[in-house]
C-alpha cells in the first residue's frame, strides 16, 4: 500500500533528490547511479549515498546496490509535483510578474519548496493550464490536488463571493463587447438590483451590471476548501 505524504513531510533536500532522480531516470531510462547522483546535486558521494538511504526508508526509492537508484511511485509523484511546481512558478513569473526569462530560475528554486500542492494547481488553473514552462519544458498535467469544485451560475451567486468565469454564452459575448469589456477571467459580485440585475466587479476594478435575463448564462465555479 502507497503511503500518502504531506508537502511538509519532505524537507527541501530529499524534494532536490527525488527530482534530480526522476530528471536523470528520464535521460538513462534505467536505474540511477549514486555517483551521478551526486554529480548532478554537486554533493559528495557519501551525502548522496546517506540521502538515499532515507528516501529508502520511507520507500519514496528503490535501491540495488551496485546498480543504482530508481523512484517508487510515491517519490515518482513527489518528483513530478516539484517538477511541476517550478515550472508553474517560472510561468507565472515570465507571463504574471513581468521577469525576464533568464531571470526565473533560481526564484522558482525557492518557490517550488515553498509552494502547497493546492497553490500549485491554483495558479496552474489560473493561467489555463500551460503546456510548456518559458523554456519550453513540459508542464506535468496531472492534477495533485483538485479540492471540492463547485460551479453554478450567476442567479447563485453570493454577494461579496469571488468566482471563477468558466463559460459565457454568445449572447454575453456580445452585450461585453458592446460595453468594450473583455471576458473576465474573475468576478465578485458587489449587489442585486431591485429588478434583479447584478452588479460585478473584475479583478481590475472594473464595475458593470448584467441584466437579469443573462444571469444563468454566466457559468461560475470556486472551490470549497
Amino acid at each position: 500500500m502507497i503511503r500518502k505524504y504531506s508537502m511538509d513531510e519532505f524537507s527541501k533536500t530529499e524534494q532536490d533528490y527525488l527530482k534530480a532522480i526522476y530528471q536523470l531516470q528520464d535521460k538513462t531510462k534505467g536505474l540511477v547511479g549514486i555517483t551521478d547522483i551526486a554529480n548532478y546535486l554537486k554533493v559528495a558521494a557519501p551525502s548522496a549515498t546517506e540521502m538515499i538511504k532515507r528516501l529508502a526508508k520511507k520507500e519514496l526509492v528503490e535501491h540495488k546496490k551496485y546498480y543504482g537508484v530508481s523512484l517508487k511511485p510515491e517519490g515518482y509523484q513527489e518528483a513530478r509535483f516539484i517538477l511541476k511546481s517550478h515550472r508553474v512558478w517560472e510561468t507565472f513569473l515570465v507571463e504574471q510578474a513581468g521577469y525576464q526569462i533568464d531571470e526565473v530560475h533560481e526564484e522558482a528554486e525557492n518557490l517550488e519548496h515553498a509552494s502547497s500542492k493546492r497553490l500549485v494547481e491554483r495558479l496552474y488553473t489560473l493561467m489555463n493550464f500551460p503546456k510548456t514552462d518559458p523554456h519550453g519544458s513540459e508542464i506535468p498535467s496531472e492534477r495533485f490536488w483538485k479540492g471540492d469544485l463547485i460551479t453554478l451560475d450567476l442567479s447563485q451567486a453570493k454577494l461579496e463571493h469571488r468566482y471563477e468565469v468558466v463559460a459565457i454564452s454568445e449572447e454575453v459575448v456580445s452585450f461585453l463587447s458592446q460595453l468594450v469589456v473583455e471576458q473576465p477571467k474573475f468576478i465578485t459580485v458587489i449587489s442585486y438590483l431591485t429588478d434583479a440585475s447584478v452588479i460585478v466587479k473584475t479583478d481590475d476594478g472594473m464595475r458593470f451590471v448584467i441584466p437579469s435575463f443573462q444571469k444563468n448564462s454566466w457559468q461560475l465555479a470556486y472551490y470549497s476548501n
